[in-house]
């Protein structure tokens, strides 16, 4: 007799077919987007103070017309340019900042960042189409969440960083076409899940010369009865375990995110662009395990520098 299938056992990741795992990188002026786009980047993502979106002020551009040289400089390199609008639009300001990201999108924009879902439908309502791709800061952390973003005109999803291998491997055999986005995971981990986060963060901060911004309250012992309590943080073995899984199972696009220290957004990029060159050869999991953990032993921890530097 043919033995009966655990149903509680996972079933076996099938690797969705891909050409290569492209890179995005955030930027906050054309001369940046330059910069990575002619050394290797695919694509650049970037903001304004105008759009809601998840960043300090100096993470966004400066005016309309540098985004206007972003989009024409990546078209011209056969690359793509994204907007990032992943916050909540307030109600006051919802159509006033809705018309600027239908105009950018008008002006050649590659596709816009969301976490809203209230602009998925004004995109539709007015028949517009672009490239959405949904933010981590939308908690979708299963598949029925998934489809539910993929009717509404969802094209790609960032996975959440805390899934682990076997949560995310529906994500990768979906139907519906979705492309998958990850994270550099070794180079950038948020313990804490940010939308639902109420303690403080210095994103939400602005950047102010000869002063020391306050710590991450996520990276800091918090007392509590009977002793002391830190948000668990994963070593980098298992990082890497799970950034070499995420490319087998066949992520689309790995994710560079911005900041506003350049120098700091550089070097990640560096290591990125190390990390992906090690995946692509083909080598097993035990040895990127222990090349990638030589690469980023002296890494700044991506997320957590808030020195303000330019390009």
């Amino acid at each position: 007799m043919r033995a009966k299938k655990n149903p509680l056992t996972p079933a076996t990741p099938v690797k969705r077919k891909r050409t290569r795992m492209e890179m995005t990188v955030g930027v906050r002026t054309a001369k940046e987007a330059e910069y990575f786009l002619t050394r290797g980047a695919d694509e650049v993502y970037c903001g304004l103070p105008e759009i809601p979106n998840h960043g300090v002020r100096a993470e966004n551009f400066p005016s309309m017309a540098e985004i206007h040289r972003t989009i024409d400089l990546a078209h011209s390199l056969n690359k793509k340019a994204f907007l990032v609008a992943n916050d909540i639009f307030p109600d006051p300001e919802f159509d006033k900042a809705a018309r600027t990201v239908a105009a950018l999108v008008e002006r050649g924009m590659d596709g816009v960042i969301i976490r809203d879902i209230a602009l998925l439908d004004y995109f539709k309502k007015h028949r517009i189409k672009t490239y959405f791709t949904l933010s981590t800061l939308a908690l979708c952390f299963n598949r029925g969440a998934m489809e539910f973003f993929g009717k509404r005109g969802v094209n790609r999803i960032v996975l959440p960083q805390q899934l682990s291998t076997e949560e995310a491997a529906p994500f990768f055999n979906n139907k519906q076409g979705i492309d998958i986005e990850i994270f550099c995971l070794p180079l950038f981990y948020e313990a804490n899940l940010n939308p639902l986060c109420s303690m403080w963060c210095p994103c939400g901060q602005e950047i102010v010369a000869g002063k020391k911004p306050r710590p991450f309250t996520c990276q800091s012992q918090l007392n509590r009865d009977g002793g002391t309590y830190q948000m668990p943080m994963p070593d980098n073995r298992w990082l890497l375990s799970t950034l070499y899984d995420f490319y087998h199972l066949g992520a689309d696009c790995m994710k560079v995110a911005r900041g506003p220290n350049v120098a700091e957004v550089i070097e990640v990029f560096a290591k990125t662009v190390y990390l992906m060159k090690l995946l692509e050869k083909g080598i097993s999991k035990e040895l990127f395990v222990f090349e990638g953990s030589r690469a980023i032993k002296e890494a700044q921890n991506y997320g957590k520098n808030y020195i303000f530097n330019t390009l």
